[in-house]
């Protein structure tokens, strides 16, 4: 079943001057950190159309300069049976150029990569997990952290009962799409495709509404409790604001969540009660083609005791907002 097929992958990299190859040869793959900061893990995708190699049968493998193997996966975003996509990560210093060479061989030699990504799924609730394993979502009848809900003539509707599909799951990242069809009130679909990327503190998800009015919004938000009086609203000057919330939960730790939004898709914010909950609320509004992306963040002090300090996952959030402004550059060199 390719319900999937609507939505285009989200990619972490720019092309610069990118040349086709023309037979399965190496290639040259040169990569940039546009900003002056350190940059770990950054997830880096190359479409197989960019590799144009005639030769289907052969896989892409990696290398650095030191002639050491680079994890990578290949993902099937499509669910043709044919991968799309090579995705690898990689560590950068401040302004850092590097390379990689990528290299062809047959299924029998390519390698085999130990996952690193934790997350399950279910039929009520699914939960969305760091590298480390902690969850960072769990939640089955309201629109907590990062989950969605339809707003409509002032009014906000749950959406309907998820189905879900593992799209792609490895040692770089984890993709999985849900597909909701609409109750009475609304006859269409609503899809989301959700990515986590090893060593993240969070994931990326974008939705996609089908058959549904022209004029339909969506809510999300943060969910607010007694030790969460306040949440913080930032506007960016590059184009996304983000809310964020720095709360104690019940076992004595604090957890950061935000939720990073373009300003293509952002309205408003607010505070509301939904389902008995309350929540600080971002309003989306899809484009043009129905889409909308946004990112959602939950780091805990569990994973890095920083995260005690609301400054602290603050300014984590800044850098975030910034990175995903400032995608790595890549250019392919026959």
């Amino acid at each position: 079943m390719r319900i999937f097929m609507l939505i285009v992958s989200m990619t972490t990299i720019i092309f610069t001057g990118c040349h086709q190859q023309k037979k399965s040869e190496s290639l040259l793959i040169e990569m940039t950190n546009p900003t002056d900061r350190y940059r770990n893990n950054a997830g880096i995708v190359i479409e197989r159309s960019q590799l144009n190699n005639p030769d289907s049968t052969l896989l892409p493998v990696l290398h650095d300069n030191n002639g050491k193997l680079i994890v990578s996966q290949l993902d099937d975003i499509d669910q043709d049976g044919q991968w799309d996509e090579l995705a690898f990560i990689s560590n950068f210093s401040p302004n850092e150029n590097r390379t990689a060479t990528l290299t062809w061989v047959t299924p029998e030699k390519y390698p085999t990569f130990k996952d690193s990504i934790q997350t399950s799924v279910g039929k009520e609730s699914f939960k969305q997990f760091t590298a480390s394993g902690y969850t960072i979502l769990q939640e089955a009848d309201s629109i907590g952290l990062g989950e969605i809900a339809v707003y409509s003539k002032k009014v906000a509707y749950p959406i309907g009962e998820p189905h879900y599909l593992i799209i792609s799951e490895g040692p770089i990242r984890r993709i999985f799409g849900i597909d909701r069809k609409e109750n009475e009130t609304f006859a269409g679909r609503i899809i989301e495709l959700v990515t986590i990327w090893a060593g993240h503190n969070g994931y990326e998800k974008e939705i996609a509404l089908i058959n549904m009015p022209s004029n339909t919004l969506l809510l999300t938000g943060i969910k607010d409790n007694v030790l969460n009086p306040d949440t913080t609203f930032r506007a960016y000057e590059y184009g996304y604001v983000a809310l964020m919330a720095h709360t104690l939960e019940k076992e004595s730790y604090y957890t950061g969540m935000a939720i990073i939004i373009p300003n293509e898709y952002y309205t408003r914010r607010g505070y509301t009660t939904y389902k008995d909950h309350k929540l600080w609320y971002a309003e989306l509004k899809p484009n043009a083609e129905n889409k909308l992306t946004f990112y959602v963040y939950g780091a805990k002090e569990k994973d890095n005791e920083g995260f005690r300090s609301a400054d602290y996952f603050e300014e984590f959030i800044d850098y975030e907002t910034l990175y995903i402004d400032n995608p790595i550059k890549v250019n392919l060199v026959n």
